[in-house]
């Protein structure tokens, strides 16, 4: 899969203002039987990583199997009931 398609399949969002603001980013959007939602999401503060960097973590995370930096807050849902919606705020 490359960046570009795996780009399309994103759902990018943004919480907080100033220095508290932080990126998401989710993939993996699945409608079954067993649950509704996404299985990978990764948020990381400004102060430490832009939009593109953090795509880059999570495009290598989901392609390439490499764990996310140390400043990269994520999570994953192991199993179809597992998946989990766009939060409100990010509270993971």
């Amino acid at each position: 899969m490359t960046k570009k398609e795996f780009r399309e399949l994103c759902s990018f969002h943004e919480y907080g203002r100033g220095r508290n603001k932080h990126n998401a980013i989710y993939f993996g959007w699945q409608s079954t039987d067993l649950g509704t939602g996404f299985k990978y999401g990764v948020a990381a503060s400004i102060e430490f990583m832009t939009r593109a960097v953090l795509f880059n973590e999570l495009y290598d995370w989901v392609v390439h199997e490499v764990e996310p930096q140390y400043c990269v807050r994520y999570r994953y849902a192991a199993q179809d009931h597992n998946r989990f919606k766009v939060p409100l705020t990010l509270n993971w």
